[in-house]
């Protein structure tokens, strides 16, 4: 296929339209990038070509997904990406001219979604896009879930803790406890977990 084919294929489609940070020092790659996502139907919120630019761009922005060069002007691009995603969570995908292992190995422990190598073309671009965001949304979905387990976990604590209160003060079956923590917390318009809270924290002062 030519170079003229290559430009003018319409890629299949990507689940939606992305808000993208290209972070790569050299203008051409940029451009070729740029004009690749443009004919995805993303928007390019515009290119860093160092550490600096790179986090003002990502602060300014919020990038739905960036693209990483490894080795940037000054700076080291896996670097650059780990100071921005302890920050905030951010899929990346690293497009370098470089793929030993050990440059692979840091991207992986840095949390990278994708690795492509330089030259790039636009089919491995789109699907790896693609294979970024479903991989990014299910460890946000994971993560989601993690914290929902804790948080229940949590609350079920303050829940046994306060029945156990109520049951010992008011001489109520656990069942009448539960229920009164429920009423309570509905009539007074307060979370459930702030209730318990309360009353745990009461019965420590009374002692």
């Amino acid at each position: 296929m030519t170079t003229q084919q290559q430009t003018t294929t319409t890629p299949t489609s990507t689940p939606r339209s992305l808000r993208v940070l290209i972070v790569e020092d050299e203008s051409l790659v940029g451009m070729m990038l740029r004009q690749m996502l443009d004919r995805m139907g993303h928007t390019v919120l515009g290119q860093a070509a160092n550490a600096v630019q790179a986090a003002e761009l990502y602060h300014q922005h919020n990038p739905d997904l960036m693209l990483m060069d490894i080795r940037l002007a000054g700076s080291d691009g896996l670097e650059v990406a780990r100071v921005l995603l302890d920050e905030r969570p951010c899929p990346v995908v690293v497009v370098s001219a470089y793929s030993d292992k050990e440059l692979i190995a840091r991207a992986a422990a840095v949390g990278v979604f994708g690795y492509l190598v330089k030259p790039v073309n636009e089919r491995e671009l789109e699907a790896q896009i693609e294979v970024a965001m479903r991989r990014f949304a299910d460890q946000q979905a994971t993560t989601m879930e993690v914290v929902r387990l804790e948080r229940d976990l949590e609350t079920r604590k303050l829940l046994d803790r306060a029945k156990g209160i109520l049951m010992k003060r008011a001489k109520l079956t656990e069942d009448e406890a539960h229920r009164r923590l429920l009423q309570e917390s509905q009539k007074r318009r307060i979370p459930l977990p702030q209730l318990c809270k309360t009353i745990i924290e009461s019965d420590q002062v009374m002692g």
